[in-house]
Formats: structure tokens, C-alpha cells, sequence
């Protein structure tokens, strides 16, 4: 059967990580390139993060392009304050991170601790940047590419901006972000969204046909410890270090949303957004909507608006917001990734 041209935007990150093990081990797509944002940490511990897991995994073919550390018109340290500030607000008993990356409260201060990768690593980012990158292989493809974006959208704005000629090469934007009707901190409001607002309304405006797998469906999708156990029992480098980093993940996310009461269960955000790509049957609830994005300069900057109830009848339906999927099959679809990689 033939692959599905992609390209994948992300910002290792553990989930990240995941997205990364389930495209290459799935022998479903055709990964043009990789690029990288900064979002969970900086941009070259992100970059650095996708570099370690594609030559792990035996992805050394696949290049990778490096983005920017700030998003299109605020920077990444101004809005990374901005969000610690809110959450110290609303859990007066939560410290801010040390650090200034949000992400690290979850991913450690690399943005994938967990687990040590080999120091000789001999792949290194492409001479071209992200978006640079992105134009290349729409420009050079004889088929429509899928977007897969898996952090904030900073390179898919600009992509939009600078390339507009080349956007009909663009199939659809399969994106890990936003929410609908899931509150994790403020009514609509979702990590990768909210780091580049502009960019994430861009994105959303742009007329593209756009999936978004949110806190709705991935809030739902939860690996447990028989997962980890799966992926170890296959006896593989790949598995190791999955299982090694999702045991991590897991610890620090419940540890940072204890209030979720998450037992032994956490979410694989980003994985969502590649699992519907490779095999869309694995979505079973999906619903048409309208999505605007607010860029207002209000704490609500980057939500994701959602109409679910569908009153504004005038506006169109510009996303298809995900809200469930086939948990074990989604799982398994994982493990059977990470066997076939190395």
C-alpha cells in the first residue's frame, strides 16, 4: 500500500517522542522531514530531542530542520511567565518552574528526561530551517502532503504567510492542540495553542482542512502500566526506551495535575494526531465545528473557541475536533510501532 506523505512538527518532548516512534514504526508513512519548535523547551533542546529519537529508533534517513526559539510576535519567554503567572494565580500553592519552561514541570530539564540516549550521535539538523524545509518538500512533492503538527504552530504560520502559493500541496493539518469542552486550567485554553497565538489563528484561518485532537480525546486516550510492560516485554532497544520515558512522563504529569486523579493512567497527547492519519478508523467520535482563536491580549489569548453546541449558524465549520478514539487499539497500534522499529 502506498505511504501517506507527511511532514512532522514537534517539540520533544515525551509525547512528542511517541508521535515520532508510532509514524517511523508504523511503515504507513512517508516522513519527508521533521522540523521542530520550541514549546515543551528551547529549541535546540527540542531539536536535539528529535535527533536522539530518530537515530535511536534507525531513522537516520529522515531530516530534520531546526525552528525558532520565539513565536511569530511575542516571545517564548514573555508568554511562558505569562502562563506561570496565571497558574500561580489560580494554585496560589504552585510555584512557578525554575527554569522558565513550563514544559519542565512535565519533561524535565532537557524536555525528555527519563532516559540517557547515547552521546555519539551522528545526525544533525539540515542546513535549511523549518519552514525553509517545508517549503522545499511541498514544492518538490507530486502529491498532496499532510501536516502533522504536534507543538505551537509558529512554523505553520509562517509557512502560511511566506508560502502561500504553495499551500494547495497541503491534504490536511492533523494538529495535537487546543480544546473543546475539556477545562485543564481555563475554558479553552491548551499548551501548544496558547505559546504562539498569532500563529495558532493563522493556522486556524487559513482554509486548510484541519483535525484537531485536543484535551477532549486525549484526556481520554490513556496508556497504563500493562502498556509499559507490553512495550518492555518486546525485548528491543526501541521498547526500552519507550517504556523508560512514558514511566517518567507518567510520574511527572500526575505528579504536576494531581488533581486529576489520574491513578496509574496519563495521557500520549501528541500521538493522537499521528495514530488518525495512519489508520482513520481508529477515531470514533468527530465532530464538525466552528474554532476561532483569540489573540485579544487577554489571558484567553490562544483558546480555542469552540462552538460545539453549534449556535453560530453564520460562521463556518472550519475543524473537525476530534473527541474520541478506540483506546486499545490506539495502544496497540503504539507497541506494534515500536517492535518493528530497531
Amino acid at each position: 500500500m502506498k505511504k501517506i506523505p507527511v511532514i512532522i512538527d514537534c517539540d520533544p518532548g515525551h509525547d512528542d517522542m511517541m508521535a515520532l516512534v508510532l509514524a517511523y514504526g508504523s511503515g504507513k508513512l512517508d516522513i519527508r522531514a521533521v522540523t521542530t519548535v520550541a514549546g515543551n523547551n528551547t529549541i535546540a533542546n527540542t531539536t536535539q530531542n528529535a535527533l536522539n529519537v530518530l537515530h535511536y529508533i534507525g531513522a537516520d534517513g529522515i531530516p530534520v530542520a531546526m525552528g525558532y526559539q520565539d513565536p511569530m510576535v511575542r516571545s517564548h519567554k514573555e508568554q511562558m511567565e505569562l502562563l506561570a503567572a496565571s497558574r500561580k494565580k489560580m494554585r496560589p500553592q504552585a510555584a512557578a518552574p525554575a527554569t522558565g519552561i513550563t514544559g519542565a514541570a512535565v519533561h524535565g530539564k532537557t524536555g525528555m528526561d527519563g532516559f540517557d540516549f547515547p552521546e555519539s550521535n551522528p545526525k544533525t539538523p539540515a542546513d535549511l530551517r523549518s519552514v525553509e524545509m517545508m517549503a522545499k518538500v511541498l514544492r518538490e512533492s507530486q502529491e498532496p502532503i499532510t501536516l502533522i503538527a504536534t507543538g505551537p504552530l509558529t512554523n505553520l504560520g509562517f509557512l502560511i504567510r511566506l508560502y502561500p502559493h504553495l499551500l494547495s500541496k497541503i491534504q490536511r493539518i492533523s494538529l495535537m492542540g487546543g480544546t473543546s469542552e475539556f477545562v485543564l486550567t481555563r475554558q479553552f485554553m491548551e499548551f501548544n495553542t496558547f505559546v504562539d497565538p498569532e500563529a495558532t489563528k493563522i493556522v486556524f484561518e487559513s482554509g486548510i482542512p484541519i483535525t484537531m485532537y485536543g484535551y477532549d480525546v486525549t484526556y481520554r486516550v490513556l496508556f497504563n502500566q500493562s502498556t509499559i510492560d507490553r512495550l518492555r516485554a518486546l525485548g528491543n532497544n526501541t521498547g526500552n526506551m519507550v517504556a523508560d520515558l512514558l514511566s517518567y512522563f507518567r510520574s511527572s504529569h500526575n505528579r504536576s495535575l494531581s488533581r486529576l486523579n489520574l491513578g496509574d493512567t496519563a495521557p500520549i497527547h501528541d500521538a493522537c494526531a499521528v495514530a488518525g492519519v495512519i489508520d482513520p478508523s481508529v477515531v470514533t467520535d468527530v465532530r464538525k465545528m466552528h474554532v476561532d482563536i483569540n489573540v485579544g491580549g487577554s489571558l484567553l489569548d490562544g483558546a480555542t473557541v469552540c462552538d460545539y453546541q453549534g449556535a453560530l449558524e453564520s460562521l463556518p465549520k472550519n475543524v473537525d475536533v476530534v473527541y474520541n478514539m478506540d483506546t486499545e487499539r490506539f495502544l496497540t497500534m503504539l507497541v506494534e510501532a515500536a517492535g518493528a522499529c530497531k
